[in-house]
Protein backbone atom coordinates (compact mmCIF):
# COMPACT_ATOMS: atom_id res chain seq x y z
CA UNK A 1 0.00 0.00 0.00
CA UNK A 2 1.36 3.20 -0.83
CA UNK A 3 1.40 6.11 1.18
CA UNK A 4 2.69 8.97 -1.32
CA UNK A 5 -1.38 10.07 -1.87
CA UNK A 6 -1.61 12.99 -4.31
CA UNK A 7 -4.96 15.11 -5.30
CA UNK A 8 -5.81 13.77 -8.84
CA UNK A 9 -7.60 15.79 -11.48
CA UNK A 10 -10.48 16.57 -8.78
CA UNK A 11 -8.30 17.87 -5.86
CA UNK A 12 -11.20 19.65 -4.11
CA UNK A 13 -12.59 19.37 -0.89
CA UNK A 14 -14.44 16.26 -1.91
CA UNK A 15 -11.57 14.36 -3.26
CA UNK A 16 -9.92 14.98 -0.08
CA UNK A 17 -12.75 13.81 2.07
CA UNK A 18 -13.23 10.49 0.36
CA UNK A 19 -9.24 9.85 1.32
CA UNK A 20 -9.51 10.81 4.59
CA UNK A 21 -12.69 8.37 4.94
CA UNK A 22 -10.38 5.83 3.45
CA UNK A 23 -8.07 6.25 5.90
CA UNK A 24 -10.84 6.31 8.82
CA UNK A 25 -12.88 2.86 8.10
CA UNK A 26 -9.28 1.27 7.79
CA UNK A 27 -7.89 2.93 10.62
CA UNK A 28 -9.99 4.37 13.27
CA UNK A 29 -12.66 2.25 12.83
CA UNK A 30 -11.37 -1.30 12.64
CA UNK A 31 -9.23 -0.47 14.32
CA UNK A 32 -0.83 8.42 36.48
CA UNK A 33 -1.44 11.54 38.43
CA UNK A 34 -4.23 13.13 38.21
CA UNK A 35 -4.79 16.48 36.48
CA UNK A 36 -3.36 19.50 38.44
CA UNK A 37 -6.99 21.75 38.14
CA UNK A 38 -10.14 20.00 39.31
CA UNK A 39 -11.84 21.33 37.02
CA UNK A 40 -9.85 20.22 33.65
CA UNK A 41 -11.53 17.45 33.86
CA UNK A 42 -15.25 18.84 33.42
CA UNK A 43 -14.37 22.01 31.35
CA UNK A 44 -16.62 21.27 28.48
CA UNK A 45 -13.97 21.95 25.71
CA UNK A 46 -11.91 20.40 22.66
CA UNK A 47 -8.71 21.39 22.84
CA UNK A 48 -6.92 19.28 20.24
CA UNK A 49 -9.93 20.44 18.10
CA UNK A 50 -8.64 23.94 18.93
CA UNK A 51 -5.22 23.57 18.73
CA UNK A 52 -5.34 22.41 15.48
CA UNK A 53 -7.66 25.39 14.21
CA UNK A 54 -5.42 27.79 15.25
CA UNK A 55 -2.47 26.64 13.58
CA UNK A 56 -4.07 26.26 10.43
CA UNK A 57 -5.20 29.78 10.48
CA UNK A 58 -1.40 30.78 10.47
CA UNK A 59 -0.45 28.12 8.23
CA UNK A 60 1.74 26.11 10.36
CA UNK A 61 -0.11 23.27 10.61
CA UNK A 62 2.66 20.90 9.09
CA UNK A 63 4.58 22.56 12.04
CA UNK A 64 2.01 21.24 15.03
CA UNK A 65 1.77 18.11 13.24
CA UNK A 66 5.38 17.27 12.62
CA UNK A 67 6.11 18.53 16.19
CA UNK A 68 5.65 15.16 18.09
CA UNK A 69 3.92 11.80 17.15
CA UNK A 70 1.65 9.46 18.95
CA UNK A 71 4.56 7.23 20.21
CA UNK A 72 6.73 10.73 20.86
CA UNK A 73 3.82 12.54 23.12
CA UNK A 74 3.76 8.82 25.16
CA UNK A 75 7.03 9.62 26.04
CA UNK A 76 6.92 13.14 27.12
CA UNK A 77 3.92 12.77 29.51
CA UNK A 78 4.65 9.22 31.00
CA UNK A 79 7.21 7.77 33.54
CA UNK A 80 7.48 4.52 31.84
CA UNK A 81 5.88 4.44 28.39
CA UNK A 82 4.46 1.32 27.07
CA UNK A 83 3.97 0.25 30.65
CA UNK A 84 -0.23 -0.52 31.85
CA UNK A 85 0.57 0.99 35.08
CA UNK A 86 2.81 4.09 34.31
CA UNK A 87 2.07 7.41 35.89
CA UNK A 88 1.57 10.57 34.21
CA UNK A 89 4.76 12.89 34.72
CA UNK A 90 4.21 16.44 35.51
CA UNK A 91 6.53 18.28 32.91
CA UNK A 92 7.03 21.72 33.24
CA UNK A 93 4.75 23.60 30.72
CA UNK A 94 6.75 26.05 28.38
CA UNK A 95 5.41 29.32 27.51
CA UNK A 96 2.76 28.89 25.40
CA UNK A 97 3.34 30.20 21.51
CA UNK A 98 0.82 32.43 19.78
CA UNK A 99 -1.34 29.54 18.14
CA UNK A 100 -1.80 28.34 21.86
CA UNK A 101 -2.83 31.44 23.45
CA UNK A 102 -5.49 31.86 21.03
CA UNK A 103 -6.49 28.37 21.49
CA UNK A 104 -6.67 29.04 25.13
CA UNK A 105 -8.80 32.51 24.99
CA UNK A 106 -11.13 31.32 22.64
CA UNK A 107 -12.08 28.19 24.88
CA UNK A 108 -11.86 30.00 28.17
CA UNK A 109 -14.99 31.64 29.60
CA UNK A 110 -15.29 34.13 32.62
CA UNK A 111 -16.57 30.83 34.69
CA UNK A 112 -13.49 28.37 33.48
CA UNK A 113 -10.52 30.49 32.72
CA UNK A 114 -8.19 28.15 31.04
CA UNK A 115 -4.32 28.05 31.40
CA UNK A 116 -1.66 26.37 29.23
CA UNK A 117 -1.68 23.73 32.40
CA UNK A 118 -5.18 23.36 31.90
CA UNK A 119 -4.73 22.25 28.47
CA UNK A 120 -1.95 20.22 29.20
CA UNK A 121 -3.76 18.46 31.55
CA UNK A 122 -7.14 17.88 29.07
CA UNK A 123 -5.23 16.61 26.07
CA UNK A 124 -3.84 14.12 28.53
CA UNK A 125 -6.93 12.69 29.85
CA UNK A 126 -8.61 12.66 26.51
CA UNK A 127 -5.68 10.77 24.77
CA UNK A 128 -6.20 7.99 27.69
CA UNK A 129 -3.31 8.57 29.68
CA UNK A 130 -4.87 8.98 33.34
CA UNK A 131 -6.34 6.35 35.57
CA UNK A 132 -9.55 5.53 37.15
CA UNK A 133 -8.37 5.63 41.01
CA UNK A 134 -10.97 6.80 43.40
CA UNK A 135 -9.97 9.75 45.08
CA UNK A 136 -7.82 11.14 42.40
CA UNK A 137 -8.99 10.87 38.67
CA UNK A 138 -12.45 9.70 40.08
CA UNK A 139 -12.83 12.38 43.12
CA UNK A 140 -15.38 10.29 44.94
CA UNK A 141 -17.58 7.08 44.44
CA UNK A 142 -21.65 7.98 44.29
CA UNK A 143 -23.17 5.99 47.84
CA UNK A 144 -25.12 4.05 45.37
CA UNK A 145 -22.49 2.49 43.56
CA UNK A 146 -20.06 1.96 46.34
CA UNK A 147 -21.00 -2.21 46.08
CA UNK A 148 -20.55 -2.27 42.52
CA UNK A 149 -17.21 -4.63 41.39
CA UNK A 150 -15.47 -1.73 38.84
CA UNK A 151 -17.82 0.84 40.14
CA UNK A 152 -14.57 3.58 39.19
CA UNK A 153 -14.34 2.09 35.63
CA UNK A 154 -17.78 2.45 35.46
CA UNK A 155 -18.13 5.74 36.66
CA UNK A 156 -15.12 6.79 34.45
CA UNK A 157 -16.66 5.54 31.52
CA UNK A 158 -20.21 7.54 32.47
CA UNK A 159 -22.82 4.78 31.92
CA UNK A 160 -26.01 5.32 33.62
CA UNK A 161 -26.05 2.84 36.69
CA UNK A 162 -30.05 1.33 35.24
CA UNK A 163 -27.87 1.04 31.68
CA UNK A 164 -25.25 -0.71 33.30
CA UNK A 165 -27.17 -3.34 34.94
CA UNK A 166 -29.46 -3.81 32.08
CA UNK A 167 -27.29 -4.79 29.56
CA UNK A 168 -25.41 -7.15 31.99
CA UNK A 169 -28.83 -8.87 32.44
CA UNK A 170 -29.27 -9.38 28.98
CA UNK A 171 -25.98 -10.51 27.69
CA UNK A 172 -25.26 -12.21 30.53
CA UNK A 173 -22.34 -11.64 33.00
CA UNK A 174 -19.82 -14.07 30.73
CA UNK A 175 -20.13 -11.50 27.73
CA UNK A 176 -18.53 -8.65 29.17
CA UNK A 177 -17.05 -6.60 25.96
CA UNK A 178 -20.96 -7.36 24.34
CA UNK A 179 -22.59 -6.13 27.31
CA UNK A 180 -19.91 -2.99 27.15
CA UNK A 181 -21.16 -2.48 23.17
CA UNK A 182 -24.75 -1.88 24.17
CA UNK A 183 -24.61 -0.53 27.49
CA UNK A 184 -22.60 2.31 25.86
CA UNK A 185 -24.42 2.21 22.53
CA UNK A 186 -27.71 3.31 25.06
CA UNK A 187 -25.78 5.73 26.94
CA UNK A 188 -24.82 7.45 23.97
CA UNK A 189 -28.68 7.28 22.79
CA UNK A 190 -29.97 8.52 25.88
CA UNK A 191 -27.81 10.95 25.96
CA UNK A 192 -28.84 12.22 22.17
CA UNK A 193 -32.32 12.08 22.80
CA UNK A 194 -31.61 14.24 25.90
CA UNK A 195 -30.15 17.03 23.90
CA UNK A 196 -32.33 16.96 21.05
CA UNK A 197 -35.99 18.25 21.09
CA UNK A 198 -38.40 16.13 20.99
CA UNK A 199 -39.85 17.50 17.67
CA UNK A 200 -36.44 16.70 16.14
CA UNK A 201 -35.71 12.73 16.94
CA UNK A 202 -37.60 11.43 13.93
CA UNK A 203 -35.66 14.37 11.82
CA UNK A 204 -32.39 12.92 13.28
CA UNK A 205 -33.18 9.21 13.10
CA UNK A 206 -33.60 8.74 17.07
CA UNK A 207 -35.79 5.89 18.37
CA UNK A 208 -36.85 6.64 21.86
CA UNK A 209 -38.50 3.27 21.62
CA UNK A 210 -35.74 1.37 20.76
CA UNK A 211 -33.90 2.77 24.35
CA UNK A 212 -37.48 1.76 25.66
CA UNK A 213 -37.31 -1.38 24.60
CA UNK A 214 -33.60 -2.15 25.99
CA UNK A 215 -33.89 -0.61 29.43
CA UNK A 216 -37.20 -2.46 30.09
CA UNK A 217 -36.97 -6.01 28.02
CA UNK A 218 -37.47 -8.85 30.52
CA UNK A 219 -35.01 -10.95 28.03
CA UNK A 220 -33.48 -10.25 25.25
CA UNK A 221 -36.24 -11.77 23.65
CA UNK A 222 -38.22 -8.47 24.50
CA UNK A 223 -35.70 -6.74 22.43
CA UNK A 224 -35.94 -6.71 18.67
CA UNK A 225 -33.06 -7.85 16.01
CA UNK A 226 -33.44 -4.34 14.69
CA UNK A 227 -33.30 -2.57 17.79
CA UNK A 228 -29.88 -4.16 18.41
CA UNK A 229 -28.37 -3.52 14.72
CA UNK A 230 -29.64 0.13 15.52
CA UNK A 231 -27.73 0.30 18.72
CA UNK A 232 -24.76 -0.71 17.31
CA UNK A 233 -24.84 1.31 14.26
CA UNK A 234 -25.70 4.43 16.55
CA UNK A 235 -21.83 3.59 18.61
CA UNK A 236 -20.54 2.68 15.27
CA UNK A 237 -21.35 6.03 14.35
CA UNK A 238 -19.91 7.44 17.30
CA UNK A 239 -16.80 5.59 17.08
CA UNK A 240 -15.87 7.09 13.95
CA UNK A 241 -15.93 10.73 14.75
CA UNK A 242 -13.95 12.23 17.81
CA UNK A 243 -16.09 13.48 20.80
CA UNK A 244 -14.40 15.17 23.48
CA UNK A 245 -14.82 17.50 26.21
CA UNK A 246 -18.76 16.68 27.14
CA UNK A 247 -19.62 16.26 30.78
CA UNK A 248 -21.21 13.29 31.94
CA UNK A 249 -23.79 12.13 34.27
CA UNK A 250 -21.29 12.19 37.03
CA UNK A 251 -19.96 15.14 36.66
CA UNK A 252 -16.31 14.25 35.16
CA UNK A 253 -15.45 15.30 31.41
CA UNK A 254 -16.45 12.43 29.29
CA UNK A 255 -13.81 9.77 27.67
CA UNK A 256 -13.69 9.19 23.47
CA UNK A 257 -15.97 6.62 22.83
CA UNK A 258 -13.03 4.11 22.02
CA UNK A 259 -11.96 4.98 25.78
CA UNK A 260 -15.57 4.83 26.92
CA UNK A 261 -16.24 1.46 26.02
CA UNK A 262 -12.91 -0.29 27.12
CA UNK A 263 -13.44 1.33 30.67
CA UNK A 264 -17.47 -0.29 30.85
CA UNK A 265 -16.26 -3.80 29.71
CA UNK A 266 -13.60 -3.31 32.55
CA UNK A 267 -16.47 -3.02 34.95
CA UNK A 268 -18.20 -5.96 34.18
CA UNK A 269 -14.99 -7.86 33.83
CA UNK A 270 -14.70 -6.77 37.71
CA UNK A 271 -17.99 -8.80 37.92
CA UNK A 272 -16.18 -11.94 37.24
CA UNK A 273 -14.04 -13.98 39.53
CA UNK A 274 -10.38 -14.10 39.65
CA UNK A 275 -8.04 -16.96 40.06
CA UNK A 276 -5.71 -14.18 42.02
CA UNK A 277 -6.89 -10.82 42.66
CA UNK A 278 -4.74 -8.29 40.25
CA UNK A 279 -5.32 -5.25 43.15
CA UNK A 280 -3.89 -5.08 46.13
CA UNK A 281 -5.76 -3.82 49.20
CA UNK A 282 -4.87 -0.12 48.46
CA UNK A 283 -6.17 -0.92 44.33
CA UNK A 284 -2.96 -0.61 43.14
CA UNK A 285 -1.17 -3.31 41.17
CA UNK A 286 -0.24 -6.42 42.76
CA UNK A 287 3.32 -7.40 40.91
CA UNK A 288 2.40 -11.03 40.97
CA UNK A 289 -1.08 -11.22 39.82
CA UNK A 290 -1.43 -8.42 37.71
CA UNK A 291 -1.42 -8.78 33.80
CA UNK A 292 1.66 -6.66 32.49
CA UNK A 293 -0.27 -6.04 29.00
CA UNK A 294 0.86 -7.59 25.78
CA UNK A 295 1.38 -11.09 25.24
CA UNK A 296 0.17 -11.47 29.52
CA UNK A 297 -2.86 -12.27 28.97
CA UNK A 298 -3.80 -12.38 32.74
CA UNK A 299 -5.96 -9.54 34.14
CA UNK A 300 -4.98 -5.70 34.75
CA UNK A 301 -5.56 -4.34 37.98
CA UNK A 302 -8.31 -1.68 36.17
CA UNK A 303 -8.29 1.16 38.50
CA UNK A 304 -4.39 1.52 38.41
CA UNK A 305 -4.08 0.88 34.74
CA UNK A 306 -4.23 3.37 32.04
CA UNK A 307 -6.72 4.01 30.04
CA UNK A 308 -5.45 3.57 27.29
CA UNK A 309 -3.64 0.16 28.78
CA UNK A 310 -7.21 -1.11 29.34
CA UNK A 311 -8.25 -0.41 25.57
CA UNK A 312 -5.00 -2.67 24.56
CA UNK A 313 -7.04 -5.10 27.00
CA UNK A 314 -10.15 -4.59 25.50
CA UNK A 315 -9.38 -5.13 21.91
CA UNK A 316 -7.97 -7.93 22.72
CA UNK A 317 -10.92 -9.63 24.39
CA UNK A 318 -12.99 -7.90 21.54
CA UNK A 319 -11.50 -10.62 19.23
CA UNK A 320 -11.56 -13.54 21.88
CA UNK A 321 -14.87 -12.93 23.07
CA UNK A 322 -16.18 -12.30 19.38
CA UNK A 323 -14.32 -15.09 17.92
CA UNK A 324 -15.34 -17.58 20.96
CA UNK A 325 -19.47 -17.26 19.53
CA UNK A 326 -20.14 -19.60 16.86
CA UNK A 327 -23.10 -17.83 14.62
CA UNK A 328 -25.58 -19.32 12.81
CA UNK A 329 -27.45 -17.21 9.97
CA UNK A 330 -29.90 -15.85 13.10
CA UNK A 331 -28.51 -16.31 16.43
CA UNK A 332 -30.75 -18.45 18.49
CA UNK A 333 -29.44 -17.68 22.32
CA UNK A 334 -28.82 -14.48 23.94
CA UNK A 335 -25.12 -13.70 23.33
CA UNK A 336 -25.73 -15.30 19.40
CA UNK A 337 -28.11 -12.43 19.02
CA UNK A 338 -26.67 -9.58 20.70
CA UNK A 339 -23.10 -10.93 18.94
CA UNK A 340 -24.52 -10.53 15.36
CA UNK A 341 -24.43 -6.67 14.80
CA UNK A 342 -21.33 -6.40 16.54
CA UNK A 343 -20.17 -8.51 14.13
CA UNK A 344 -21.12 -6.60 11.22
CA UNK A 345 -20.28 -3.56 12.52
CA UNK A 346 -16.71 -1.98 11.50
CA UNK A 347 -15.02 -2.78 14.72
CA UNK A 348 -16.26 -6.55 13.88
CA UNK A 349 -15.63 -7.03 10.08
CA UNK A 350 -12.13 -5.99 10.84
CA UNK A 351 -11.11 -5.59 14.19
CA UNK A 352 -11.29 -9.00 14.66
CA UNK A 353 -9.46 -10.18 11.84
CA UNK A 354 -6.58 -7.24 12.37
CA UNK A 355 -4.47 -7.45 15.25
CA UNK A 356 -3.44 -4.21 15.90
CA UNK A 357 -6.44 -2.62 14.16
CA UNK A 358 -8.60 -1.54 17.04
CA UNK A 359 -5.68 -0.36 19.41
CA UNK A 360 -4.68 2.20 16.68
CA UNK A 361 -8.19 3.93 17.18
CA UNK A 362 -7.04 6.02 20.30
CA UNK A 363 -3.43 7.26 18.35
CA UNK A 364 -2.61 10.95 18.36
CA UNK A 365 -2.21 9.94 14.32
CA UNK A 366 -6.16 8.85 14.12
CA UNK A 367 -7.59 11.30 16.04
CA UNK A 368 -5.98 14.48 14.41
CA UNK A 369 -7.71 12.38 11.49
CA UNK A 370 -11.11 12.16 12.61
CA UNK A 371 -10.47 16.22 13.76
CA UNK A 372 -9.40 17.38 10.54
CA UNK A 373 -12.43 15.34 9.08
CA UNK A 374 -14.94 17.22 10.93
CA UNK A 375 -12.60 20.60 10.99
CA UNK A 376 -13.18 20.16 7.02
CA UNK A 377 -16.93 19.53 6.78
CA UNK A 378 -17.42 22.55 8.55
CA UNK A 379 -15.28 24.51 6.88
CA UNK A 380 -12.57 25.64 9.71
CA UNK A 381 -9.80 23.74 8.26
CA UNK A 382 -8.22 24.61 4.86
CA UNK A 383 -8.05 21.15 2.10
CA UNK A 384 -4.12 20.96 2.57
CA UNK A 385 -3.90 21.12 5.86
CA UNK A 386 -6.65 18.38 6.87
CA UNK A 387 -4.53 16.55 3.60
CA UNK A 388 -1.72 16.81 5.60
CA UNK A 389 -3.18 15.08 8.64
CA UNK A 390 -4.96 12.58 7.02
CA UNK A 391 -1.31 11.46 5.51
CA UNK A 392 -0.14 10.76 8.89
CA UNK A 393 -3.04 8.23 9.29
CA UNK A 394 -2.33 6.78 6.35
CA UNK A 395 1.21 6.05 6.88
CA UNK A 396 -0.05 4.08 10.25
CA UNK A 397 -2.60 1.78 8.42
CA UNK A 398 -0.42 1.23 5.45
CA UNK A 399 2.44 0.11 8.53
CA UNK A 400 -0.05 -1.85 9.89
CA UNK A 401 -0.66 -3.47 6.80
CA UNK A 402 3.10 -5.16 5.84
Amino acid sequence: MSTSFRPANDSGPYHLRAVIRFALPVVAIVAGAAPTSSHATRQTVDVISALIQEYSREGNSAEYLNRIDDRGYERYVLNRPGFPYADVLQVSMPEPDAPTRRAIASLSTPEYPLNHRDFHDMKVWDLGYTKSRVGREIPRLPTDLGAIPGASSLVKAGVDPDIYMQAIYLSGVDYPIIAANYALAAQILRAKLTSTPKALWAQHGLRHDVLDRFLHAPTVRGVYDYDLHYLIHVLDGAMSTWSSGSQSSYGLRELPTNLRVARIAAAYRERMPYEHEPCRDDRTYDSRYAGMGGVDKRPLCFDDATDRAVHAWYAMQFRAELSSIRLPRSGTTAEERMAVPLNMSRQGWIGIRRNGLIEDTIRLEVVEAKIADRLLADGLLSYRDAFDVSQRALRLACARKH
